[in-house]
């Protein structure tokens, strides 16, 4: 199944549950979510992701010393599996649970949730692009002779919601959904899909994606207005975002 398509169920199901929390005359909120996608394409190509991807292929180039020497261990001492953490990792995890906090949230009327909901949304459809679009050139072997080890998509999907969760509610949510998507890329390494350097540029990716749809969380408009008040003037200025 294509992104598109993906895409496309996506904003059908939500659009009965988030239409009643935005004004009419913000036009189709279709039309609105695809917009605000493509434009996540346009941001995700900006300084600052550049600069997040560059320190995740250092950190990469850094664990690649290591990724023969783990592959190693786990192929001959077969460690235990980390139960649940290629179910977590999965896009077919992380798309459905976006669509249905988006939903939900706006059934019950919680703005902000219904806004958290669609910015995970908004990073899986961004992150699994990326992700591919880097797998399918680079074309890394993994450790257990498959195709397209680099970067992780599991590591990259985990790490995107991630990043969503605490830019929407800080460290309560961001710090259990961090450590769970270290243990979804720890799990890939363990069960012999990745070396340790896929997962650890598929984080950078993930947390570049997270970002980038949450950017209107971090872009503060400030407004200047003439005040009058009595016996003179002065200037009122506000901040919104």
């Amino acid at each position: 199944m294509t992104v598109r398509r993906l895409l496309a169920g996506a904003v059908v199901v939500l659009l009965p549950a988030a239409a009643h929390a935005q004004s009419a005359d913000d036009g189709n909120a279709a039309s609105r979510f695809l917009r605000d996608v493509a434009r996540d394409y346009k941001n995700f190509l900006s300084i600052e992701n550049a600069e997040w991807l560059t320190l995740g292929g250092a950190a990469a180039g850094g664990a690649h010393a290591a990724d023969e020497p783990v592959a190693n261990w786990v192929q001959t001492s077969q460690p235990s599996t980390w139960v649940g953490g290629n179910e977590y990792g999965s896009q077919w995890v992380h798309i459905p649970v976006a669509i249905a906090w988006w939903a939900i949230a706006g059934l019950a009327g919680s703005e902000k949730g219904a806004d958290a909901g669609r910015d995970l949304l908004r990073a899986q459809i961004s992150v699994v692009s990326w992700t591919y679009a880097i797998k399918y050139p680079v074309d890394r072997t993994r450790p257990n002779g498959d195709p397209r080890g680099f970067p992780s998509g599991h590591a990259s999907t985990s790490f995107a919601s991630a990043m969503v969760l605490q830019e929407h509610y800080g460290w309560k949510l961001g710090l259990p959904a961090f450590l769970l998507a270290g243990y979804t890329a720890g799990s890939r390494v363990i069960a012999n899909q990745h070396f340790v350097s896929d997962v650890v540029f598929g984080a950078a990716v993930g947390m570049a994606s997270g970002r980038t749809v949450t950017l209107h969380l971090r872009d503060t408009r400030v407004s200047v207005a003439p005040l009058p008040v009595p016996g003179g003037g002065g200037l009122l200025i506000t901040a919104s975002r």
